[in-house]
């Protein structure tokens, strides 16, 4: 039986069906998912006229055997097959079916589809999309998203319903596709699992895989061992201080921030709790349980003071924002630092991400091929943010909202993930529980600025340790 959080590409959705087919039949495989899609309008929508929009390959198919079963249940329901041959059909008639149904079944095209919607499907899309208080449900995928990429073909079903056949695909999670996807809802086709050693896995993010993995300490401690953040500073000294602040509210004992001695000036308001060290103390590197270097770096450290520094910390690393950029010029050298540590984790954002990267494939293959270049791991952020582990594992965060889009917020990001790290949280799951907690806290009430969110931190926190 599949993980209910599992997300699979097309080519894994194939071998699934694949295999299910070979134990059963094609005919089967259409009819159980006929069965479901019938057993979903006939709970939701039995008083309600339904209107299937079919196209000419399996996903129209599904969309006929749904109306049959439907028919037979005394539903009011009714069909409208598009020929694959013809160029021609009746606009006129078509509105007017659209303008009786209540409820229209998008069966137009499934996960399959890697072309630009054109020609007589790109109208009839249109319409569709024109159509007033009317509930639009897609099958499996709204007409015209790429399923593995999210990318709109042209044209796309903007839906209010998605109907997730059997198995989650990256573009019911991703931008722009999530958009179109209205609520998706997965119903359960028992396909066969694929083999443990076929690979990408990839995962929805749920609150459900944290359960027992935040750190707990006994009443005694101390703050020298709740773990140690150290941040790299610069001259944009707000972001730095919002790492190391955000860092002591998710519950690590101590969060200090190294500069320049030219920069001090800039960090005369800091938090009270955070410690500011001269780049030139004699700084115990060993002290420390992570170390965040580059928001808020500037151009305050160069590139030979960026090697010198990931030589001293043996403690994982988190590089983000400025440090990007001062590799910009010799990528190649960048790859090689990165591939001969360990525990190492990119958080850019997708811009960043492309300067670095410089790849074109669809977001989940660009992360693989990243993490796999360096060795490391990556958390490509965004309102879809993406994390690729070296062992070929992807997880797909669908829990944040646009509130986040605020400035400080992927600084917040980095020191909600280094406290974890540094309070002894197994990396993987620092980085999984920090994305999650970062996409509850864009679901606080009253919040809109970074120092909104900060606050609310130890009570997300809190929440979710105590609820797992």
């Amino acid at each position: 039986m599949l993980n209910k959080y599992r997300v699979f590409k097309i080519k894994q959705v194939i071998e699934s069906e694949k295999r299910f087919i070979k134990k059963y039949s094609t005919k089967k495989i259409f009819e159980l998912a006929a069965f479901k899609i019938t057993e979903f309008i006939n709970k939701n929508f039995s008083k309600k006229k339904i209107f299937f929009i079919c196209g000419p390959g399996n996903n129209g198919r599904d969309g006929i055997y749904s109306n049959a079963l439907l028919k037979k249940k005394k539903i009011n329901t009714r069909v409208y097959e598009i020929s694959k041959e013809s160029n021609i059909f009746s606009e006129k008639k078509l509105n007017e079916l659209l303008e009786e149904s209540d409820v229209v079944v998008d069966c137009i095209f499934g996960l399959g589809l890697n072309r630009k919607i054109q020609n007589k499907f790109k109208k009839i899309i249109q319409l569709i999309n024109c159509c007033k208080n009317k509930v639009i449900i897609s099958i499996d995928l709204p007409s015209g998203i790429n399923s593995d990429s999210g990318d709109i073909l042209g044209i796309s079903v903007k839906a209010n319903i998605t109907l997730a056949m059997g198995v989650y695909k990256p573009a019911h999670f991703l931008n722009p596709s999530k958009n179109y996807c209205g609520e998706v809802s997965l119903l359960n086709l028992n396909l066969p699992n694929l083999k443990k050693n076929i690979y990408p896995q990839i995962f929805l993010l749920e609150k459900k895989i944290l359960e027992n993995k935040f750190p707990s300490f006994p009443s005694n401690i101390h703050k020298y061992n709740k773990g140690h953040v150290h941040v790299i500073g610069g001259v944009m000294a707000g972001a730095s201080r919002i790492v190391a602040y955000s860092a002591r509210k998710t519950g690590c004992g101590l969060s200090s921030i190294i500069i320049n001695d030219k920069d001090l000036k800039f960090y005369s308001g800091t938090e009270p709790g955070t410690i500011i060290r001269s780049s030139k103390d004699k700084i115990d590197s060993k002290k420390a349980d992570c170390l965040v270097i580059g928001p808020g770096l500037g151009k305050s450290f160069s590139k030979k003071q960026f090697l010198e520094i990931l030589k001293i910390y043996q403690c994982p690393i988190i590089i983000d924002a400025d440090a990007f950029n001062i590799f910009k010029n010799c990528k190649e050298q960048f790859y090689k630092v990165l591939q001969k540590r360990k525990n190492v984790i990119l958080t850019p954002h997708e811009g960043e991400f492309q300067r670095i990267f410089n790849q074109k494939n669809d977001k989940i293959s660009n992360c693989l091929q990243a993490s796999k270049l360096i060795f490391n791991n990556i958390v490509l952020k965004g309102n879809d943010t993406i994390v690729a582990f070296q062992d070929q594992m992807v997880w797909i965060n669908n829990n944040a909202s646009s509130s986040l889009a605020t400035a400080g917020s992927g600084d917040m990001l980095c020191g909600i993930m280094s406290s974890l790290i540094a309070q002894k949280m197994e990396i993987k799951y620092s980085i999984l529980a920090s994305i999650y907690i970062h996409g509850q806290l864009s679901k606080q009430r009253n919040c809109s600025t970074v120092e909104d969110f900060m606050k609310k931190i130890p009570q997300v926190f809190r929440y979710l340790k105590n609820n797992n």
